[in-house]
């Protein structure tokens, strides 16, 4: 019996089909893997919204597609306190009480540092506005990273936002102005 298993043979063609399946699996498992990559924001697509509370201001934060941190969420703090956080071309909305607020953006290494972050800008929000806030960056190999956090004008917005997914927010609304 032993002497029969040894003596059978394995041909070349056995192999060869057994490499090529284990190479069509590979390629297979890496191009699922490359078309999910950056695909977090799987949300709905953004719609023009109205403003109902004139008490408040409607805050839509964003960040587009880019090659830098792929697949890492960056984390949007307003005076400190997280309200969003915004996978690879996504963005949220949240109302804010009128009033002045730093807004600064952070990676999943510079979150839990108190002064490090991607990018921080001051706005002044207003009763009754909606701002078009956006995080974008310029990506070097072998220099820092440039970050940038300012307000879009509307019609470019809708333009850059009509291609991305809704996130959740965190809190429901922002709350913490500095007071002057």
């Amino acid at each position: 019996m032993i002497t029969a298993l040894l003596d059978q043979t394995v041909s070349k063609e056995d192999i060869t089909y057994m490499h090529g399946a284990r190479l069509i699996k590979t390629v297979v498992a890496l191009c699922l893997v490359l078309l999910s990559a950056g695909c977090i924001s799987l949300g709905a697509k953004f719609q023009p919204v109205e403003l109902t509370d004139r008490s408040k201001a409607l805050v839509i934060v964003y960040r587009p597609a880019d090659m830098c941190n792929l697949t890492d969420p960056f984390y949007f703090l307003a005076n400190k306190k997280e309200f969003a956080s915004l996978g690879n071309n996504a963005y949220t909305s949240v109302l804010a009480m009128p009033g002045t607020y730093t807004i600064e953006v952070r990676n999943i290494l510079t979150r839990l540092m108190e002064h490090m972050h991607q990018g921080s800008e001051i706005f002044k929000l207003e009763a009754g506005r909606i701002y078009y806030i956006k995080y974008h960056r310029i990506c070097k190999i072998f220099a820092p990273d440039t970050n940038y956090i300012e307000e879009i004008e509307e019609q470019k917005a809708f333009s850059e936002l009509s291609k991305m997914g809704y996130t959740k927010p965190t809190v429901e609304q922002l709350s913490n102005p500095d007071v002057p």
